[in-house]
C-alpha cells in the first residue's frame, strides 16, 4: 500500500470552511480510509491506502462538511523528493515558517511558467512552487494567490516546518 499525504485547500480559515480534524478522521474511516492521521487544523491528512484518495477525501469533505475545495495529494516518497529538492536550503534553516511550498493541482502550462521566472524568491519544480517570503508573509505581493493566478491553477500552501512534520508523520505508517 502507498502512504499518501493529502493537503486540503481553504479549510478552517477563521469562521469559514470548518472541518474538525477528529470528525474528518472518523468520516474518512467510514469512507474506507481507516487509520487516517491529521496534523494541525489546516487540513493535513496522512493515510495508507491503495485507493485513489484525493477524490475520496474531497467527497467526504464536501458531503459531510459542506466544503468543496481541491485536495492536493502526494505520496510519501514524493514528499521526500520535494523536501530534498528545496532550492532555498538556507531559508529552511534560518526561517522555516517563511519558506513555503505551494502544492498545485496539476502541472502548469509551459507558457504560464514564464510569468514566475522574474521573481528571485520563487522556484517551480514539477507541481510545486517554493516561495521564500524572506521577512513577512502577510502583505507580501509574492504569494500563493499570485502564483495560482499566474499559473491558472488551484494550489495550497504549507510552510517548511509543517512539511517536515508531515514527512515525519508519513514515515510512521
Amino acid at each position: 500500500m502507498t502512504v499518501w499525504v493529502a493537503l486540503l485547500r481553504a479549510v478552517n480559515l477563521g469562521a469559514r470552511n470548518k472541518v474538525p480534524m477528529a470528525s474528518l478522521r472518523a468520516r474518512l474511516a467510514e469512507a474506507g480510509l481507516p487509520g487516517a492521521l491529521t496534523l494541525l487544523q489546516s487540513g493535513n491528512v496522512v493515510v495508507e491506502s491503495d485507493l485513489e484518495v484525493g477524490p475520496l477525501i474531497r467527497a467526504v469533505v464536501r458531503d459531510h462538511f459542506d466544503v468543496d475545495q481541491p485536495v492536493m495529494v502526494r505520496s510519501r516518497d514524493r514528499l521526500d523528493e520535494i523536501i530534498a529538492a528545496n532550492p532555498f536550503p538556507a531559508a529552511a534553516i534560518a526561517r522555516p515558517t517563511l519558506l513555503r511550498v505551494t502544492f498545485l493541482a496539476e502541472r502548469p502550462a509551459p507558457d504560464r511558467i514564464k510569468t514566475l521566472e522574474q521573481h528571485d524568491d520563487v522556484r517551480l519544480h514539477d507541481r510545486e512552487v517554493y516561495i521564500d517570503y524572506n521577512d513577512r508573509v502577510h502583505g507580501n505581493p509574492i504569494n500563493t494567490a499570485m502564483v495560482s493566478r499566474r499559473l491558472a491553477l488551484h494550489g495550497t500552501e504549507r510552510n517548511w516546518s509543517t512539511l517536515l512534520k508531515l514527512a515525519a508523520l508519513a514515515h510512521t505508517l
